[in-house]
């Protein structure tokens, strides 16, 4: 009787997890996202160069994630709400960028460079020029580059 029991319960646990390991779902393996080139990221700073100058306020924020920080503390909103001012002021804008180095990673580019922006205001054409390091950490995300962190100084004006 004893040895029916166990019998019983062995094929109990058997059916059981036969027919667990049968309908659980297996998980697709999932898609290693494509690395971030060189060469992609050197295209991406073009870009935002380009629309940087251009003053179009929502063609430039396009290249920023939604989770952006900027100096660590500013989010999209707030970056938004600033570059909408600076161009809404700017009559022209320059902007050069010397690129120290691009470290490409499985999921993301870390840029690091230097900055000078020459800013001619409205409407007496005045001019501002700010200079410094610049750091760019991109992503991608739904197939574009997208800016997560963007770090920057002003050299102090001497």
């Amino acid at each position: 009787m004893r040895l029916m029991r166990v019998v019983l319960i062995s094929l109990i646990l058997v059916v059981s997890f036969l027919s667990l390991s049968s309908s659980a779902q297996v998980p697709t393996p999932f898609e290693t996202p494509q690395a971030i080139t060189v060469e992609e990221a050197r295209g991406f700073l073009d870009e935002y160069v380009a629309r940087y100058k251009k003053m179009d306020i929502d063609a430039f924020m396009a290249l920023f994630s939604k989770e952006v920080r900027e100096n660590r503390m500013l989010p999209y909103a707030d970056i938004y709400e600033i570059y909408r001012k600076y161009f809404f002021n700017s009559d022209s804008l320059a902007y050069n960028v010397q690129v120290y180095s691009i470290q490409p990673f499985a999921r993301s580019a870390f840029v690091s460079g230097r900055y000078e922006v020459i800013q001619s205001l409205k409407p007496k054409g005045q001019q501002n020029i700010f200079r410094g390091n610049i750091q760019w950490n991109l992503v991608r995300e739904d197939g574009s580059l997208k800016i997560r962190e963007i770090d920057y100084g002003r050299d102090r004006e001497r």
